[in-house]
């Protein structure tokens, strides 16, 4: 057994932090709406002395674009000898999971709820209400989809086939996401299965595996590592040795949470575009599990 020391503080760049053999924590809490936060602590860390991250994900998933932007921050993490494992906590679903994908490892309790592969877009039809109140919108536009989604009217076919479309283009996008980053695993777990050499289990088995899974179903942890969607079951503390024993730290490793400076928070908050996507235009597509 191995003692873990924990460290709170900002981290930087600069070495006087500690050594290559700290870990590094970062925390990923509540829906995904944003990203440039967690994208800059993860590209410090990055080109930083230290070895060795741990995000620590308690969240049903969010916005496309943040956990898209995570994701590829993550990989470019581990491309730069970096090692990345993802923890989580009660929640880790959607676009979550989508983040943990990308780290060399995946630790998860048994009762986590993971999983939940897919797109949502929802659409609030109030236009038998408009029309109890007499209320009409005259609406003027350059396109005839310019105002798909709008409230004050159904949907109508094509613009069900469009969005649909959309929603499945970037629902093929997580699910590429989830083959390359999980690839050397659903090799290994699938090399049994069809009885096959690793090296020649194909992107498109893995796929063809991944696929009746990814229909928006939560998945416990337990179900999770049955089926290879994680690497390991166990609790935070178990990461950090999974993460230790990765990056080749010997003796009692320092965790160090590396948090977002209050400044940045508060900035964040006030930035107009922070309401706006929290508000749910007619156009956010979300990886969100509940």
């Amino acid at each position: 057994m191995v003692a873990i020391q924990h460290v709170l503080g900002k981290s930087s760049s600069a070495s006087f932090l500690g050594g290559s053999d700290e870990i590094t924590l970062i925390e990923i809490q509540g829906p995904i709406y944003q990203s440039d936060d967690i994208v800059r602590r993860i590209k410090r860390f990055k080109n930083s002395s230290k070895k060795a991250l741990i995000l620590r994900l308690n969240s049903p998933g969010g916005a496309v674009a943040p956990s898209q932007e995570i994701y590829s921050e993550v990989l470019s993490a581990r491309e730069n000898k970096k090692i990345v494992v993802a923890s989580m906590s009660s929640l880790a679903a959607s676009g979550a999971y989508y983040i943990a994908a990308a780290c060399d490892k995946i630790v998860a309790n048994p009762g986590t709820l993971t999983g939940s592969i897919g797109v949502i877009a929802e659409f609030p039809d109030a236009s038998g209400l408009l029309k109890k109140v007499g209320l009409n919108f005259q609406t003027v536009k350059s396109g005839k989809f310019k105002d798909t989604g709008s409230f004050n009217r159904p949907m109508n076919p094509q613009e069900r086939e469009y969005l649909q479309s959309t929603i499945n283009d970037v629902f093929g996008q997580f699910l590429d996401s989830v083959v390359e980053g999980r690839k050397k695993t659903f090799q290994e777990k699938l090399s049994k299965l069809l009885a096959r050499p690793a090296d020649k289990v194909t992107e498109t088995d893995i796929r063809n595996f991944v696929l009746p899974y990814a229909d928006g179903r939560v998945l416990t942890g337990k179900k999770a590592y049955e089926l290879g969607f994680i690497d390991k079951l166990g609790n935070y503390y178990d990461a950090v040795q999974l993460t230790a024993d990765l990056a080749g730290i010997k003796g009692e490793p320092t965790v160090r949470t590396d948090q977002p400076v209050k400044l940045d928070q508060l900035l964040n908050g006030l930035l107009p575009f922070s309401w706006f996507a929290k508000s749910g235009s007619p156009f956010q597509l979300e990886y969100m599990a509940f």
